[in-house]
This record gives structure tokens, sequence and C-alpha cells, in this order.
């Protein structure tokens, strides 16, 4: 059986050419230097290059090779909670850049930070730390500039060969050249119909010459061939020349070329497709049909005309269709340098500020929804949404913070987020913002007393209790002053929060029995869930029967809403109080059911608290292999997010069966599964967990299904979502969601990991 490849690099789409020397100059660098940086102009290939040294080093870090791509990324303060997302790590701890050394300290593995150029010093900062406190960390940068750290060794990219030159060397050594290899592979994936021959031989040799080698340029030239010859494309590329060279003196030859090369490409979009590609260039990260249609239609583009525009954009290789979306639901992104070319054209049209303000618009009405999505059975695809478009959240409040017009705008959409930062485990990052707007946005108003409840919210998670009770205070005055009395039980109910953590569980109830009264004045069903699931936390071991009552209200008010990530709260509230009374099946079920709700979110403080109860079950059901391997992964669990072991007061109750599983598994034995149990992934841990708690092969046949379900069972199993399966299958999404719902019932199973795991044990079984 091959070794597990561990990392997150892409899959290649086009075949790679050429750098046979790179690639081995950056082998022997990394063997000898734990930080190397690829440096060259913009498309030189500096990210391809990275990616294929990444593919070839695999197995020399057994740790894993992992991409973090900053190119979106403005932000200094952030790049470690980037670096931190791309592990899986969550960022309930106020200082990541610790929690990421702590994790990295015995890996061994290479991390490519790519598109460093903008955030140079910052990099810098980071990777001193992580190198410092990780000695087997090896980081592969790409920058337009040098990190100028102590001990970079230096890969300087240089165009691809281009040679002879004219009139020098014969048509053997043309068709041996480095960049007409390029041109031709690239036109022959673009245009089946062409072939280098000698008869074009020279005009291609001339492309890439006047392209000075660079890969981007002669792809972007080679795409042409769909509907021009070499020619035509190189007399085009001479008219693209001879316009620059007029209006653009100085600067690096290279930048120049690689302009003409955008220039070229632009000039052969209609007009509506050139502004389609200036305003595309908005979009922070990839982007979605209906994005595309409320940012980029209107003043002269209409709706009708997007999905065209896009699709004439991807024919001509200036939008990428991200791997693995379809159909409507498809979804694209634009090269760094593209972008980068379009919002030059953006800003010089005179249309930037409107395209921005639509895309302000959009994603302020992405957020919004969460008012009504939120406690909802559409809570968890909402929170599914929102993480894709991250970066373009990101994006919209660094819009909104530059100017202080738009600041209050800032602070209303995180307020509105509050929800979403813990649901997704960006606790810092979210407090980051909302620290931001706060200070952006000081005057008086209803919405700032809302930014500074859920400012707190997230800040106690972090430990941060003196500023959270100011922040607090202010919250009060302010709602007061504008009749908020929801916010102000949402006050109350985070002084409650901080009693429990300060282990003041009197104060905790009396200050909830306040909060239940506002809210249930104010009609905020949601705000009575979340008072409920308090006190019986806070009533856990000083009134229990009370906790217990409130448990049972929770989780019919839940069940009523259909809230998917509210009810994994509460599964594992109940979880609790079963788990004290010694119930352990009931105990397991529901922190079953907790962990499949908990993945659709990668909720990653849950899932090791579900993983850690299921071990203690294990036990004491008497398998203590698998309780052993649970305790391993549930540990490493608790590492990435920097979490406490799972209920203190319920953990001491169960040393026991810890000493039980060493005996019965004997100290090596233990420590063994132990081990295999810390190496596992998240998703490595919720499958096997999940896998084994599925009904068998015996009670769970294909026979249950009809042929359409079968087929919407493989594709589950192939991990696509509703709305993907609905555009494979051109069916409706409620369509899918009714044949994974049936699925679900005829299998008696309670998630689509099971449904997975069952596909995969069929075919293994075949």
């Amino acid at each position: 059986m091959p070794a597990r490849t561990l990392g997150n690099l892409p899959v290649e789409q086009t075949s790679f050419v050429g750098r046979r020397r790179e690639l081995s100059e950056a082998r022997r660098q990394l063997s000898t230097s734990r930080l190397v940086t690829c440096t060259g102009p913009g498309g030189v290939g500096k990210t391809r290059l990275a990616l294929r040294i990444g593919a070839q080093c695999q197995r020399a870090f057994p740790d894993g090779v992992w991409l973090v791509e900053l190119a979106g990324l403005n932000e200094g303060e952030l790049i470690a909670d980037a670096v931190a997302d791309t592990f899986g790590l969550s960022d309930h701890r106020a200082d990541p850049t610790g929690r990421l050394a702590e994790y990295l300290q015995d890996k061994h593995l290479l991390l490519v930070l790519d598109n460093c150029e903008h955030l140079v010093d910052a990099c810098a900062v980071l990777l001193t730390k992580l190198l410092t406190a990780a000695p087997r960390l090896h980081i592969l940068a790409t920058s337009r500039q040098l990190l100028r750290m102590e001990g970079e060794q230096l890969l300087p990219l240089a165009p691809l060969t281009v040679f002879p030159s004219d009139g020098a060397g014969g048509a053997g050594e043309r068709f041996a050249s480095e960049a007409v290899t390029l041109f031709a592979d690239r036109a022959a994936a673009a245009a089946p119909s062409f072939r280098l021959t000698g008869e074009n031989l020279a005009e291609v040799h001339a492309i890439c010459r006047r392209l000075d080698g660079i890969p981007l340029a002669i792809e972007l030239a080679a795409v042409r061939c769909r509907g021009l010859g070499p020619t035509e494309i190189l007399a085009h590329l001479d008219d693209a020349f001879a316009l620059l060279t007029s209006e653009r003196r100085g600067g690096d030859p290279r930048h120049r070329t690689l302009e003409t090369a955008m220039a070229g490409s632009h000039r052969l979009c209609s007009p509506t497709e050139q502004r389609m590609w200036a305003r595309l260039s908005m979009f922070a990260d990839d982007f979605g049909l209906d994005a595309v249609e409320a940012v980029c239609s209107g003043d002269g583009i209409d709706r009708s005309e997007v999905f065209d525009l896009v699709v004439g954009l991807a024919d001509k290789s200036i939008v990428i269709r991200v791997d693995g979306s379809y159909g409507r639901q498809a979804r694209f992104r634009q090269l760094v340098t593209v972008r980068q070319y379009g919002a030059r054209e953006l800003a010089s049209s005179g249309e930037e500020l409107a395209v921005r303000e639509r895309h302000l618009g959009y994603y302020r009405a992405l957020v919004d929804r969460g008012e009504n999505a939120y406690f909802h059975a559409c809570e968890i695809a909402w929170f599914t949404e929102l993480r894709r478009e991250h970066r373009n959240l990101r994006s919209v409040l660094e819009f909104c913070l530059a100017d202080p017009a738009r600041a209050p705008v800032a602070l209303d959409i995180v307020a509105r987020l509050q929800f979403y930062w813990f649901a997704c485990g960006l606790l810092r990052e979210g407090g980051l913002w909302s620290r931001r707007a706060l200070a952006a946005a000081p005057q008086p108003s209803a919405v700032r007393a809302h930014a500074l409840v859920a400012c707190a919210y997230l800040l106690e998670f972090c430990g941060e209790y003196d500023a959270v009770a100011s922040m607090l205070d202010e919250a009060c005055v302010l709602a007061g002053q504008f009749g908020d009395p929801a916010t102000i039980a949402q006050a109350d109910w985070c002084r409650a929060l901080r009693a429990i953590y300060l282990g003041d569980a009197p104060s905790a109830l009396t200050l909830l029995n306040r909060a239940m009264v506002g809210f249930r004045a104010a009609s905020d069903m949601a705000g009575v869930f979340r008072t409920l699931i308090m006190h019986g936390i806070a009533a856990f071991t000083v009134a229990p029967d009370e906790g217990r009552v409130s448990a049972e209200q929770a989780r019919a008010l839940v069940e009523l809403a259909g809230a998917g990530w509210s009810k994994c709260i509460v599964l594992r509230l109940l979880g609790r109080y079963r788990l004290a009374d010694g119930a352990l099946q009931e105990t397991a079920a529901l922190f079953e059911e907790a962990l499949s709700l908990a993945w659709q979110t990668y909720d990653l403080r849950a899932i090791g608290r579900c993983v850690e109860v299921l071990g203690w079950c294990a036990s004491g059901d008497g398998r203590h292999e698998r309780a052993a391997l649970l305790w391993g992964a549930a540990d490493t669990l608790r590492r990435f997010v920097g979490a406490e072991p799972s209920y203190p007061h319920i953990s001491k109750l169960f040393v026991q069966y810890e000493r039980i599983t060493r005996d019965a598994l004997t100290e090596h034995g233990f420590e063994a599964a132990l081990a295999r149990g810390k190496a596992m992934s998240p998703a490595e841990v919720v499958e096997f967990t999940l896998e084994k708690a599925a009904p068998s092969h015996e009670k769970a046949t294909a026979a249950q299904l009809t042929r359409r379900e079968t087929e919407i069972a493989e594709l589950v199993g192939q991990g696509l979502t509703n709305k993907e399966i609905a555009a494979r299958l051109v069916i409706a999404q409620r369509t899918a969601e009714g044949h994974v719902e049936r699925i679900l019932d005829k299998l008696g199973f309670r998630s689509r990991v099971q449904i997975a795991a069952w596909i995969k044990g069929g075919a293994d079984d075949a």
C-alpha cells in the first residue's frame, strides 16, 4: 500500500515544460538550506515552478508539502492566520504565531509561501519565528523581492530559453527551445488542429523571442491559436509593442514585455469582454456566477450577458475555472498578474468606485442573510458559503475601513458575522476586524452597541476578560440610550459566560436568568436558546436537575428551528449529562450525531470534544484499542485549536477508564494506538469514527436505493455538495436535497460522511 501523501498542492492542469536546471538547483538548495526564495518578474513562472518543486520533494517531507497563497491578503497581521488556516488550525488563541510554532515544532514539512512581495516585512518576521521554533521546517517562498532573512538561499528565475537568435542555428535548435515547446503545447491544447511544423516554426520562434520567453505571456499568445495563425499573432504583438513603447518609457523591459502580452490579449477581447476583465479584478479570490452578475453587470453589461462573457474570457485563459466546480455553480479565478492588469484597467476606466460599491453591496447582502439564516435550517449552508467567500469579505472590510464615511458599514458587517467567526473557528480574526471597526466608527449608535457585544463575545474565548468587561459596560449604556433590550440581554449573557470561565456558577445563573427575561421580551428565540444552553452548562455542577431541564428545552427549540450547527451544541450538552449518568450508549449516539454536524462547518474544537468523549465510551464498552486511538486523535485536535481537555468535571470521573485501557492493551499497545490516532488528519478521524458507528453492510444495502438514489449516493461519496450534485445531474437543488434525505433515512445513517464511508466500503468489498 503506498504511503499517504500529505499536503494541499493542487493537481497540475497542464504539462510542465523545461526548467530542469532550476528544478535540480532548487532540490539542492532545499537539501542544504531551510529557506529558499524563488525570485523573478511577474509572469516568469515562479508559482508554477514552486508547485512542481513541492510535488517532486513530497517524499522528502513526511509531514507534507503545504501551499499558502498570499496574493489576496493585504494585512500583514493576518499572515499567521492564513498559514494556520492552511493546516486547519482554528484561531482560538490571541497569538496565532505561538500556536503555529507549537504545532510545527515536531513537523518535518515544506511550506510553500506564494506571492510574498507585498508583505515582505511581515513574512520575514513570521518565518524567522517559525524557523527558530521548528528545526525541521523548510520554506520555499516566491516573491518579486527578496525577504532579506538570515540563511535565505536565492533561486532567481529567468525567462524560458529562446534560442537561437535571428540568423543563428538551425530548425532543430529552434524546435528544442523551451519557449517554443511551451507555445506549441498550449496552442495544441487550445486548438487541437495546431501542429508545430517547419512552415510555422519561424513565426512561433519569433513570437517567443518577441515575448522574451516569459511563460505567462507565451501562454496568453498561444491561446489565440483558436482563431488566429502564428503569423497573425505575431502581427498583433508588433502592433501592441509599438503602442506600449510609445506610451511608456523606462522600467523593467521584461515587465513591459508582459504588459505587451496582456495588452495583446486585451485588444483581442471585445469591448464588453474588456470591461468584464477589468471588473472581475474586484474579486480577491475565486468567484461564482451569482456574484459576477451582481457585481459586474450594469453600466453597459446586461445580466443576461454575464455567463457568455465569463465563458469567453475562460476560452482566452483570462479566467480559469476552479477545479471540481461545474455548471451553474462553477467558480472561476484569475491569475494574480492577470488580475493586477485588470485592476489597473478598472482604475483608469472611471468605473472602479461603482464596481466597488456593487461588490460591497453583494457581500453585505450575503452577510445580512445571516440574520435569517442563523438558528434556522439554512444555518450550516450560510456558514459554508461565507467561508468560501472569506477573502472577498476581507476585501470588503478593507474597503470600508479605508474611508471614515463607510466605517459604520464595516461595524455593522462585523457585528452580523458574530456567529460565523465563532462557528468557523475565526475568533482571533473576527476580534481583529471588530476592534478595527470599533476604532474607526466611534460614534454612539445602536450598531456600535451590537458590535461591542459581538466583539466581547469573541474575545472571551481568547481569554481577554478585562477588555470584555469595558466593552460590555459601554454596550449597555448605548443599548439603554437607543432602546435596545436584546443587546442588553446579550451583554448579560456574555457576562455569564465570563463568570463560567472564572468558575463562578452562581453569578452566572443569576445573569442568565436576567438575560432570559430580556430575550423573551424581545422575542429573540435564538437568544433564548443560547441562554438555555449556557444555563445547562452553568448548572451542571450546582443544580444538575435544572440543567437537564434547560438542555431538553434547548433541544426542543433547535429541533423546531432545524438549525444544524446549533443542534450540535445542544447534543453535546445532553451528552455531558448522559455521560455523567453513566449511560454510555446514549452518550455515544448523541456525540456521533454532534460530530457529523460539527464536521460540516469544520468546527475543530467541537470535533475534538466529540472524539474525546467517544473514546471514553469505547473504553467503557471494552473497545480499548479504539479508545486509545480516539484519545490520541483528540489530543492532536486540541493542539489544532489550542483548547484544554474536554469537560474537566466529567473527565475526573473517567481517569479509571484510561487506567483500564492501558492495562488491557499493555503500555506498548496503548502508546502505539495513541500514536496512530495522533497521526490522523481531522478528516480521517471523522471518517474512522463515523464509519465504525454506521450500520453494517448487511443492514444497509444498495438494494434499498433506487437507481437515482444510488447515483446520488456515489456523488456524495465523491464529496460533492447538494448544489454540485444538482448542477452535475441538471436537477433542482431541492430535489437533490430530498434524495439525500431519503438515502439517509433508508440506510439509517445520520450524516453524509457515513454515506461516503458506506460507498467506499462497498467499493472495497467489490
